[in-house]
């Protein structure tokens, strides 16, 4: 069956250097794909691949990125903007950062609407009023006519997602979206997200290094390393049935009150070029062939896939 976004064994390289390798995923209407990893895993690249902005040198060498019928790579540049904050959006990292700091967010909103149309500018604000009540954001009005700067992160991140929905997507890019904020407000974000999901049937690219935050928002999940999927599948599969060493690694290595403090795991800015495995390095498993050869994403069971020769 035909998923609504799609990723097949996407390449992606800075210069000649190999960034992303064979990376495969998808995600249908109304589902959320968490993908999870170290920083330097390939995560958000991912994602700036998927909507073409790379940025100087990045380029994408191989593969396919579809939405519904359309072939990405194939767009031109005029194409692709139309798309990116009308069908697809993108929350960013960094929730400050993401806004023109000498521009109100008002100001922000009607550049959106301009480039994009669908909506008049009043019907935009409406909209955004109402979704920024949806996520708690009581003072809406205030808030459309401030500065990124004036705003606390929290609230940063709160409206750029309000900014990010107002369109009414049926994609939603989320890069961090809780990684600056505390506690807290983690969870609060992380509710709003849910329920901006059952509200509007928004697919979501979750990008997270938080196992727990994965574990409670995603439907399907893909653990990255080293610019490749090593582990793919339904939630529980990978989560409660973990195969990789490399999930099984990330998973032990969250904090826990009644065990050891953790020991972390082997980074995942290993060497792209070389031969074998990306994580034989990092791997108890590892024996000769991993060392030359690279394993291929087969299917463990039905839905749950690991990139493993010992599997």
């Amino acid at each position: 069956m035909k998923k609504l976004f799609s990723i097949e064994n996407m390449d992606v390289c800075y210069g000649d250097s190999p960034v992303l390798r064979g990376v495969s995923m998808s995600v249908d209407k109304g589902e959320i794909l968490g993908i999870v990893g170290e920083s330097g895993s390939g995560k958000s690249t991912t994602i700036y691949a998927s909507l073409g902005i790379l940025g100087k040198g990045g380029r994408v060498t191989g593969g396919s990125i579809r939405y519904e019928d359309r072939e990405l790579l194939k767009l031109s540049e005029e194409e692709m903007r139309r798309l990116r904050g009308k069908e697809i959006s993108l929350i960013a990292q960094n929730p400050v950062e993401s806004f023109h700091p000498i521009r109100k967010i008002r100001s922000q909103l009607k550049e959106l609407i301009k480039c994009h149309g669908g909506l008049s500018f009043q019907e935009a604000e409406e909209q955004m009023l109402a979704i920024m009540e949806k996520i708690n954001l009581k003072d809406g009005k205030r808030i459309l006519n401030s500065y990124a700067f004036e705003m606390s992160g929290g609230m940063c991140q709160r409206v750029s997602i309000a900014m990010a929905m107002v369109l009414s997507p049926m994609l939603l890019f989320a890069d961090e979206p809780t990684s600056a904020l505390d506690v807290t407000v983690q969870k609060q974000v992380v509710g709003e997200l849910l329920k901006l999901r059952e509200d509007f049937g928004t697919a979501v690219f979750l990008v997270s290094h938080n196992m727990g935050v994965i574990s409670h928002m995603a439907d399907t999940v893909a653990v990255m390393y080293g610019g490749m999927v090593l582990e793919y599948g339904k939630k529980d599969l990978v989560i409660r049935n973990a195969l990789h060493p490399y999930t099984k690694n990330l998973i032990q290595a969250v904090p826990s009150m009644d065990k050891p403090a953790p020991k972390g795991v082997l980074s995942a800015a290993c060497d792209r070029s070389a031969p074998g495995c990306p994580y034989r390095n990092g791997c108890s498993c590892k024996k000769e062939q991993c060392e030359e050869l690279m394993p291929g994403l087969q299917e463990a069971e039905p839905g749950h896939f690991v990139r493993c020769f010992f599997v």
